[in-house]
């Protein structure tokens, strides 16, 4: 079973009930539509749901406000989608796949997780609900003996010029090593930039630059496969996130073990 984590009036659980991945996707559609410049549709806009074919797959990981909504509209504050590798090979693949070739990790796919959709409340972004979220993922990586976390990591925006010094520092800094690097699909792929060609400063402020999420993976023990995507629906530039858990820092591992209180910060 995988357990409920509460704290406070805040419920984390795992689903795939009707009603809560509806409320998943309507958070989703406000967060990368509403706030971050997401490209709607037609369909989209009339629906005002993030909503597409993975999600009748993923497991879905939300955290509830169970001071608002009904249990017809349930108030989902925070979520992920989980898609474990053995699930991605009997039904269509992994959604990362549309932008990078992950062929190198296909004899892990029975390790493999992948992570996305991840996004909390703009009023609930005080690092509680991002904490239960990654107790609950910490609580899946165990309860299905997963290995390697995967998955499409977004920096904001499209414009390369200004992206430079932190794709830089993330090929520098992050590459993951040969055996374990996915590559951009070849006519999506943006080169990333050689950090031989950025100075000191620039550098330093690409990694000052990197979106708190990205941020907290690489401190975890994240790596990037080679490459990086334009993904102009979400205004995004994508790279590939590459996680192995026994990379995962003992102080994130004590972190994840340890009850959030509503004072938490997120890793």
């Amino acid at each position: 079973m995988f357990p409920t984590i509460a704290v406070n009036d805040l419920e984390l659980g795992l689903t795939r009930q009707p009603e809560l991945i509806r409320a998943a996707q309507e958070l989703r559609y406000r967060v990368f539509y509403e706030e971050m410049g997401a490209r709607a549709d037609a369909a989209l806009l009339e629906s005002r749901r993030d909503a597409d074919a993975f999600d009748a797959i993923v497991d879905h990981l939300v955290v509830i406000d169970r001071r608002g909504g009904s249990p017809a509209a349930p108030h989902v504050v925070g979520c992920y989608r989980l898609l474990r590798g053995t699930v991605a090979r009997d039904d269509g693949g992994f959604y990362s796949a549309a932008e990078f070739d992950l062929e190198i990790l296909a004899d892990r796919t029975d390790q493999l997780v992948e992570l996305g959709r991840s996004c909390v409340a703009a009023a609930y972004r005080n690092g509680t609900v991002m904490q239960l979220l990654w107790r609950g993922i910490a609580h899946y990586l165990e309860r299905h003996g997963l290995r390697i976390m995967i998955g499409c990591a977004s920096l904001p925006g499209t414009d390369l010029e200004r992206l430079r010094p932190t794709l830089a520092y993330l090929a520098a800094q992050h590459l993951a090593p040969a055996e374990l690097r996915p590559r951009a699909v070849a006519d999506r792929m943006v080169a990333l930039p050689a950090a031989g060609d950025l100075t000191p400063i620039e550098l330093r402020r690409g990694k000052a630059l990197l979106p708190p999420l990205l941020k907290a993976y690489l401190r975890m023990g994240g790596l990037i496969g080679d490459g990086a995507v334009l993904d102009h629906q979400f205004n995004t530039t994508d790279v590939c996130l590459v996680l192995p858990t026994d990379r995962l820092q003992d102080r994130y591992l004590r972190h994840l073990a340890t009850p959030p209180s509503s004072d938490a910060l997120a890793a």
